[in-house]
C-alpha cells in the first residue's frame, strides 16, 4: 500500500518572478515535520524568504539540492504522511504521470494518487467503469504568517475553462492582502469547490483541475451551487490536510434539530467566543451553511445584557493613524435609527480586518503618547535648493518624510529598547540590531496596510525616498506580496500632508512604538532674540510602557529632532 505522498514545489514570491534558489534545507530526510515548520530557504531577485510546511509528515526525498536555481514550480521535496518511512519515496508514482512532473506551489500542492484512496474525478458521462481523472486540487493558501482563512474574491475561471501555469484563478482577500492565486497545472477546471464570498481556513481544497482535455465535473457549479466540501464526492476519501486548515467538517450541532450542519473551525471558534448557539442560526452559505458573518450577525443583533465577556485576542502587525475603543468584550448592539435618509452599508473586509488589529494592540500594549516641535527650516531650504534635481535622478518626490526616515534610524541605533520586540509571557526583549521600517500607507480611505522597507539603516535619502515610493505605489495598486508587509520593527504613520495638528496612533504589533509626523505650517517662532517664520511640525511617538518608560521616549524624540534640525543635509544628497 502506497502511503500518500506531497510534492511542494518552488513557490512564486513575487509577480515576476520565474525561479529560485535553494539556500539551506531547514529539515531532512527521515525529519518530522508538522504543519507551518520552515522546511527550507528561497532566495529570488526580490526577497529572501522560509518556506513553511503545508502539512504535517515526515520528508521522504529532497529532489533539488541547496544552491540550485530552479523555475518556480519546480518540485523540491516529498513529504509523505505522518509515520511513513524514506523508502516510501521509491514507491511513490510520479507526480503528473509519464511526461514529467507536474509544477505546484507549495500553498497549491497536491495528493499524489494511490492506493489510499486519495480524491479523483470522474469525468462526466462516463460510466461506472470509466477510468478515473486525476485531479490537482488547489487549496487555499498560506498568505501570512498569522493568516489562518480567506475569502474567495471571484472566480476568474469556471468548469469546463482550460488553464495554463500562471494563469490567474481566483482572487483572495485576507485580512492583510489581496491576491490573484495561479494554476499550479496545465489542464481543464473540473469542479469548483467553494463558491465565491465563502470565507474558508487555510489549506481547505477550492477547486480541481484535470489533465489536459479532460472534462468538467458533472453538475460542479462554478458560483455557488453545487459547491461542496473537498472530499465529498461520492466514494471518494477526503485528503489529509494541514492540521489547522483542514476542509470544514460536518459536525453536530450543540442543541436542536440540526446535526450534521457543515461547520467550519473559524465558525466554531468564533461561535464559542461570543457565546452564540449555532442551532437556532440560518446560514447564508451554500445549501444552507453557516459562515462567519451569519455568526458575527447573530452578536450584533443579540442584546447587549447577554452578552458574554470575551478572552482578549492576539495582537496583529496593522497599523493606523486612529484608536479604537478598547475591547474586552462584543461591542453591544447599535440602536437603528428609522430615519428613511439613513443608508446602512456593510463594512468591507479590510475595514473589519484593520478595526479588529486597532482593538488588539489597544488591547496588547500600554500605549503612551509623547511629542515634540521640530523646525523644518534648515530641511526646507535644502529641499528647495536639490527636489527638482532629486526628483529626477530618484523618481520620487522629496518630501520630509525621507529626511524623518534617516533621521529615525539614526536614533533607533542610539536607543535600541525602542526598536525592540517584547514577549511578557516568556519574560524577555529583543533588540533588533536591524532597522526594518514600517510605513501606514491609506488605501483611498478604504483601510490600512504597512509596507516595509528592509534594512532602512542601510540605505542613504536617497534609497530611502525611492523604496518608500515603490512600496507605496505597489501597495494602492493591490501589488504587494506578503513578504513586502511583514518583519517591521519600527513604525511611521504620516497623516501630515492632509493638515493634522497632533495625531496619537496604534502600535503596529510586535512593535513597541509607531511614530506620526503631522503637519507642517508656517508660523512665528523665536530666533534667538527675533521672531522669524518657520515651517514648524508636531512629531509624536506612542510607545508600549512595558518596554521602556518616558525618559526614553523623550531622549530619542530629542536626539531625532536635532537631527532633523542641525544635520547637513545638504552634504548627504551632493
Amino acid at each position: 500500500m502506497t502511503d500518500d505522498v506531497w510534492v511542494v514545489a518552488m513557490p512564486k514570491l513575487g509577480e515576476t518572478v520565474t525561479e529560485g534558489t535553494v539556500g539551506t534545507w531547514l529539515k531532512q530526510v527521515g525529519d518530522t515535520v508538522s504543519f507551518d515548520d520552515p522546511l527550507f530557504e528561497v532566495s529570488t531577485d526580490k526577497v529572501d524568504s522560509e518556506i513553511p510546511s503545508p502539512y504535517d509528515g515526515v520528508v521522504l526525498e529532497i529532489l533539488v539540492p541547496a544552491g540550485d536555481t530552479v523555475a518556480v514550480g519546480t518540485p523540491l521535496v516529498r513529504i509523505g504522511a505522518p509515520g511513513s518511512s524514506p523508502s516510501a519515496a521509491a514507491d511513490a508514482p510520479t507526480v503528473g504521470g509519464s511526461e514529467g512532473p507536474a509544477t505546484a506551489p507549495p500553498e497549491a500542492a497536491f495528493v499524489e494518487s494511490g492506493d489510499s484512496g486519495a480524491p479523483s474525478v470522474t469525468a462526466p458521462g462516463a460510466g461506472s467503469g470509466a477510468a478515473a481523472q486525476q485531479a490537482h486540487e488547489v487549496t487555499m493558501p498560506k498568505l501570512g504568517e498569522t493568516v489562518t482563512e480567506g475569502t474567495i474574491g471571484s472566480w476568474l475561471k469556471q468548469v469546463g475553462d482550460t488553464v495554463a501555469f500562471d494563469d490567474p484563478l481566483f482572487e483572495v482577500s485576507t485580512d492583510k492582502v489581496d491576491s490573484e492565486i495561479p494554476s499550479p497545472v496545465d489542464g481543464v477546471v473540473l469542479e469548483i469547490l467553494v463558491p465565491a464570498g465563502e470565507t474558508v481556513p487555510v489549506g481547505t481544497p477550492l477547486i480541481r483541475i484535470g489533465e489536459p482535455g479532460a472534462a468538467g465535473a458533472a453538475g460542479a457549479g462554478a458560483a455557488g451551487a453545487g459547491a461542496r466540501p473537498a472530499g465529498a464526492a461520492d466514494g471518494a476519501a477526503p485528503a489529509p490536510g494541514p492540521k489547522s486548515g483542514a476542509a470544514p467538517a460536518t459536525e453536530p450541532l450543540p442543541s436542536g434539530g440540526r446535526a450534521g450542519r457543515l461547520l467550519s473551525p473559524v465558525v466554531r471558534r468564533l461561535a464559542s467566543e461570543l457565546g452564540i448557539d449555532l442551532s437556532r442560526l440560518s446560514g447564508t452559505g451554500s445549501s444552507g451553511r453557516i459562515r462567519r458573518e451569519d455568526v458575527e450577525r447573530a452578536a450584533a443583533e443579540r442584546p447587549a445584557a447577554s452578552a458574554p465577556t470575551a478572552p482578549a485576542p492576539a495582537p496583529a502587525p496593522v497599523a493606523g493613524p486612529a484608536a479604537a475603543p478598547s475591547a474586552g468584550k462584543p461591542a453591544a448592539a447599535v440602536a437603528t435609527s428609522s430615519d428613511p435618509r439613513d443608508e446602512v452599508v456593510t463594512m468591507s473586509r479590510m475595514r473589519l480586518s484593520v478595526a479588529d488589529a486597532m482593538v488588539r494592540s489597544l488591547n496588547t500594549s500600554a500605549h503612551v503618547w509623547t511629542s515634540v516641535e521640530v523646525d523644518f527650516h534648515n530641511i526646507d531650504k535644502v529641499r528647495a535648493q536639490h527636489k527638482e534635481r532629486f526628483k529626477k535622478e530618484v523618481g520620487a518626490s522629496l518630501t520630509y518624510l525621507p529626511f524623518i526616515a534617516r533621521a529615525v534610524c539614526d536614533a533607533l541605533r542610539a536607543f535600541p529598547t525602542v526598536n525592540s520586540s517584547i514577549d511578557v509571557a516568556a519574560k524577555t526583549m529583543t533588540l533588533h540590531p536591524y532597522v526594518n521600517l514600517g510605513i501606514a500607507v491609506d488605501l483611498d480611505e478604504q483601510g490600512l496596510v504597512v509596507p516595509v522597507v528592509k534594512d532602512a539603516d542601510a540605505l542613504n535619502i536617497r534609497g530611502v525616498a525611492k523604496t518608500i515610493t515603490t512600496l507605496a505605489g505597489a501597495a494602492r495598486a493591490k501589488k504587494l506580496g506578503m513578504a513586502d508587509m511583514t518583519g517591521s520593527t519600527f513604525t511611521i504613520t504620516n497623516p501630515g500632508p492632509f493638515a493634522s495638528f497632533a495625531s496619537s496612533p496604534v502600535i503596529n504589533q510586535p512593535n513597541v512604538a509607531i511614530l506620526c509626523t503631522d503637519g507642517v505650517t508656517r508660523r512665528p517662532v523665536a530666533v534667538g532674540d527675533a521672531i522669524a517664520i518657520h515651517p514648524m511640525g508636531i512629531i509624536g511617538l506612542v510607545y508600549d510602557h512595558r518596554a521602556f518608560d518616558g525618559s526614553t521616549a523623550s531622549k530619542f524624540l530629542l536626539q531625532l529632532r536635532n537631527t532633523l534640525q542641525d544635520r547637513d543635509w545638504a552634504a548627504e544628497l551632493e
